[in-house]
């Protein structure tokens, strides 16, 4: 089997398109599951924004102007199996606070975000035009916590790695705290 061979712009498309309403759908079970009011209003947020990523990619589908980055066949599928194994942690036992911001956090900063904003800068669009409203209400959700130190690594370790990228997903302040929090690397 060829494992180069690049899956067409409508499978890559769509690809991203099935993923952002999955995680909308995942986020909105969180919603429903949590008793936290911050935390009910943070899965209310991170729904909505997943949802409006699936428009923006619908959106871009019907343009001709968009050339879809190449993604090989081989990585799209297991770009799909990774994100839904993350959502597959939901079903694996009781849906703490913790364990959601966990499976969250994984989520968003999985290669499903790495797909969405190839397509966005191949669409000639910023990518972090609003990743930082999408993602500082998880953010402070998981800084904030007093327990889940397991979520609490994983997500700054990410952070770290937006923050070489030169992405802006934190701010200075959280970007220290990261730091901080994991002794300085």
């Amino acid at each position: 089997m060829n494992t180069s061979v690049s899956a067409t712009p409508k499978e890559v498309l769509g690809t991203c398109h099935r993923l952002e309403l999955a995680a909308a759908a995942l986020y909105k079970r969180f919603q429903g599951a949590a008793t936290e009011p911050a935390l009910i209003d943070l899965w209310e947020t991170m729904s909505r924004a997943e949802v409006r990523h699936a428009r923006l990619i619908e959106e871009l589908a019907t343009r001709r102007d968009v050339t879809v980055p190449p993604v090989s066949r081989a990585a799209l599928g297991a770009l799909v199996e990774r994100a839904e194994a993350i959502r597959a942690e939901a079903d694996a036992g009781t849906l703490t606070p913790d364990r959601m911001l966990s499976i969250t956090t994984a989520l968003e900063f999985s290669e499903m975000d790495d797909l969405f904003t190839a397509i966005c800068r191949a669409a000639g669009l910023s990518p972090d035009e609003g990743r930082v409203d999408h993602l500082s209400p998880l953010i402070q959700a998981v800084l904030s916590r007093e327990e889940g130190d397991r979520v609490l690594r994983h997500l700054l370790a990410a952070m770290l790695r937006l923050r070489r990228r030169g992405g802006p997903a934190t701010s200075a302040l959280d970007a220290d705290r990261a730091d901080a929090a994991l002794g300085g690397h």
